[in-house]
């Protein structure tokens, strides 16, 4: 059969590995459980991480890579190849579904590259699988369970009860405890922080105001510190909330914290409000009880390591769940959710009883 796919690749070993990891945020902690089951089957291999600049934060702090190597927002295949071939890499694990991923390491000529059919990219890799798909082709599956799906064909435990984690190195700890004192709050100051963007697309975008609402009904009942959280391109939604947020948000004058500060910061929130968003991930690997405002979106996808979650959507909304970046209609699924409704389980989330109001 051509391509070939090696049948023995759970026998192999491999003393140095380079995993590519996802760009998008939630994905990359998704992916955490397959990282540590890839660090279990091969203990003594030098593993290397591959991925954006972003990825490198996320992952400090965890285990996971002995390096990393950062991929430049103009970097293109050909010079990622080259990076990766002074690598001298064995074997390449890619965790992302892109024909644009899986370049680099076929260019870079390392003897294994490992990943599922996708994207027309089968002839590029010498181990391949189809994607698993419970349900039919068009069934929601979780995306942790993608990756540690492939990752057992590897010989890695492959339990999906495997849970998501992030490390915080001692400089991350020290950086935020800085800046929560720059911003002049104190190191165990009760915070809610509110993630607030999107980066799929405006639908999935709770409106901006609400956030608002939310974070000084927090403020006056519960004397909670409202820390908003957005990307980069983000930072305008960011500066919405803090315009019409009555009392003072901690960030107000800049709300895009650096990455190690935006995982100390969520790490010892007492609760997290938020849209389906990357940064819900962050507070699911910590343990940080979240009230998620859900709409365009199956919540199936991303329904694991969320036991301390309320996902809250409008029910009889008959286009919903539609994936669609902006809405071509009124945004019903998102609009018709007024704060009134979500404060309650926010509160009951502050409080360490998150569940339905009484």
């Amino acid at each position: 059969m051509w391509p070939f796919s090696d049948s023995k690749i759970a026998e192999r070993d491999f003393s140095r590995i380079v995993i590519r990891v996802p760009n998008p945020l939630g994905d990359m902690i998704m992916a955490t459980a397959a990282l540590d089951v890839i660090r279990e089957r091969y203990p003594n291999a030098h593993i290397t991480g591959h991925g954006i600049g972003l990825a490198k934060g996320i992952y400090d702090g965890g285990g996971w890579f002995d390096d990393f190597i950062a991929v430049g927002r103009r970097e293109g295949a050909f010079e990622q190849a080259r990076k990766l071939k002074e690598g001298n890499f064995d074997a390449c694990i890619l965790l992302t579904g892109s024909l644009r991923t899986a370049l680099p390491p076929f260019l870079a000529r390392i003897p294994h590259r490992i990943g599922y059919r996708w994207s027309g990219r089968t002839v590029l890799l010498t181990a391949h699988w189809s994607r698993p798909r419970p349900g039919g082709k068009k069934a929601a599956y979780p995306t942790k369970y993608y990756f540690l799906d492939l990752v057992s064909k590897l010989g890695c435990d492959g339990s999906h009860a495997r849970p998501v984690r992030l490390g915080l190195s001692p400089a991350e700890i020290e950086q935020t405890d800085q800046w929560l004192r720059d911003h002049g709050l104190e190191p165990d100051a009760p915070l809610l922080t509110m993630a607030v963007g999107a980066g799929f697309g405006p639908s999935k975008i709770w409106p901006l105001d609400r956030f608002a609402a939310v974070a000084d009904a927090m403020a006056e009942k519960h004397g909670a510190h409202a820390i908003v959280l957005c990307g980069p391109e983000e930072r305008e939604l960011g500066v919405a909330v803090v315009e019409a947020a009555q009392r003072p948000i901690a960030n107000g004058e800049d709300p895009v914290l650096p990455t190690g500060v935006l995982k100390g910061v969520v790490a010892r929130c007492r609760a997290m409000l938020c849209n389906d968003i990357g940064p819900r991930h962050i507070a699911a690997a910590y343990r940080r009880p979240i009230v998620c405002i859900m709409g365009p979106t199956d919540p199936t996808y991303s329904e694991t390591d969320m036991d301390s979650q309320v996902v809250i959507r409008e029910e009889g909304v008959d286009c919903a769940p539609c994936h669609l970046k902006h809405c071509p209609i009124d945004h019903r699924c998102m609009t018709r959710i007024p704060p009134e409704r979500v404060l309650p389980f926010v509160e009951r989330a502050w409080t360490g009883t998150i569940g339905a109001p009484g």
